[in-house]
């Protein structure tokens, strides 16, 4: 990437700041934002007011970092740094796929569902060009939020403002201690525990997250077709069911069209394409339809020549690499390393499984067992989680009913038990019912991913500070 200019930085006193939400409305008034919208937001720790407990607020809006994952992960490229240091979205290039908004701890980006595009604080870029301060600094009352310099004494962390190593253009300043971190808090929490029960939920409630499967089942139909598109490709060129062009090109297709379907502007998914040298998204977005041309030339041009097979396999490959990066480099907390090669790896075992090779279904069942389970420890993990709100099922995006498919019984047993009892009993008769099974369970594994996903955000972050202190 171009080296960044080096860019003005918010300074925030957090023992200044008495929550009047002045700079919040003076954001809204310079930008003229819709009504309900907001670029900068003021996030309370302890916002019960738990006698004995600290509280404080935290200022937040872009921080305009120097290492931007919006800007470098946009894969329509809409996203760029002004002479200022300020980092713009362009909404004439934007085409509200809204991942800037997965991959930013800080809640900057927002969609904006009338123009379906993203938008956020561009850190006043018009009145820094003319020599003034943002608004929202302008308009502070009690000086808690000023313009400095990056490079300026001051804490570059906060408990309750979520740790990143993006190198965010805010740095915290107080005459007096910063607010204590974890261990103060603790220490605190203990004086509180004494006295009495500890209501976690009701002092330290978690934000419903952004991300659910309810809201984008699309993206969770398009990868888990992939999956089996790809498993089918490397099954058949492995000894299993002869792949059939027309079902596969047009089951591809359809997926492809409903994740289109995601984006705010699909009329402008043609630049979804752009940002290839840096988007995993972008990747994604090109290696799909390059794998389905390669299988095109395998059974309609090349049928009988097996480079060809493997030349589209090893594109289909490539292409559910892609899309575990998509997740892997979103800011989530807790994020299971192994999920990191979910999609690969269940096209591996799925393949394993249509090929009739044991060896191999088994060694990739093992890494989809492993990584199922380390998804629900890192999940329990987290004390948001166990604090209720992000583990209920309507926070998730699911009704209690519909929850009853996540049970893990239900998941090992169909997609992996199930497979390998078959192949034990009768592995050449019912080789379709392990197969059945196999695809049912990764099914329900990939809706688990996304109803498990969950990206950083300030509230979310002071939720957990708290909850992790009591």
């Amino acid at each position: 990437m171009i080296p960044a200019p080096r860019p003005p930085a918010f300074v925030f006193d957090p023992h200044a700041c008495v929550g009047c939400h002045a700079c919040a409305i003076a954001c809204i008034n310079e930008h003229q934002l819709p009504p309900g919208v907001f670029w900068r937001q003021i996030v309370t720790v302890n916002p019960a007011r738990v006698p004995g407990m600290p509280t404080w607020h935290v200022s937040v809006a872009c921080n305009h970092c120097l290492d931007a994952p919006c800007l470098r992960y946009c894969p329509a490229r809409a996203i760029a740094r002004e002479p200022t240091g300020a980092v713009v979205i362009d909404a004439g290039r934007c085409i509200g796929c809204r991942y800037c908004s997965w991959v930013c701890p800080y809640d900057a980006p927002r969609f904006d569902a009338g123009r379906g595009v993203m938008h956020k604080c561009t850190f006043c870029t018009h009145r820094l060009e003319a020599g003034l301060a943002p608004a929202c600094t302008s308009l502070c009352p009690t000086g808690a939020l000023t313009l400095g310099g990056l490079d300026a004494e001051g804490a570059a962390t906060l408990t309750g403002f979520p740790a990143s190593d993006i190198r965010p253009a805010i740095r915290f300043v107080s005459r007096r201690p910063l607010p204590p971190g974890p261990a103060g808090l603790q220490a605190a929490a203990a004086d509180v525990g004494a006295t009495g029960h500890v209501d976690v939920q009701a002092i330290a409630p978690a934000p419903a997250p952004k991300i659910s499967l309810r809201s984008e089942w699309t993206l969770a139909t398009f990868t888990f077709v992939a999956i089996v598109s790809v498993a089918w490709a490397v099954g058949a060129l492995l000894g299993g069911p002869r792949v059939r062009v027309l079902p596969l090109l047009g089951l591809g297709g359809a997926a492809m069209a409903l994740s289109g379907s995601h984006l705010g502007r699909p009329e402008r998914a043609w630049r979804a394409l752009l940002n290839w040298r840096h988007s995993w998204l972008s990747r994604e977005v090109i290696t799909w339809p390059a794998f389905l041309a390669a299988v095109t030339l395998w059974l309609m041009i090349r049928p009988g020549a097996p480079a060809a097979g493997w030349l589209a396999a090893a594109i289909g490959l490539g292409c559910l690499f892609c899309i575990d990066r998509v997740y892997a480099v979103m800011a989530r907390v807790g994020r299971p390393v192994l999920d990191d090669g979910a999609a690969l790896g269940a096209a591996v075992f799925l393949a394993g499984v249509l090929a009739g090779a044991p060896a191999l279904a088994a060694a990739a069942g093992l890494h989809r067992l492993a990584a199922f389970l380390e998804r629900g420890r890192a999940l329990g993990a987290l004390p948001s989680r166990d604090a209720g709100p992000l583990l209920d099922e309507g926070a998730r995006g699911l009704s209690p009913a519909s929850a009853a498919w996540q049970h893990p019984a239900l998941r090992l047993g169909l997609g992996l038990v199930a497979p390998a009892l078959i192949w034990a009993l009768a592995p050449v008769s019912w080789a379709p019912a392990a197969a059945a099974c196999a695809v049912a369970g990764e099914a329900i594994d990939r809706a688990d991913l996304y109803a498990s996903l969950d990206v950083e955000t300030p509230r979310a972050s002071a939720a957990r500070a708290l909850a992790a202190a009591l």
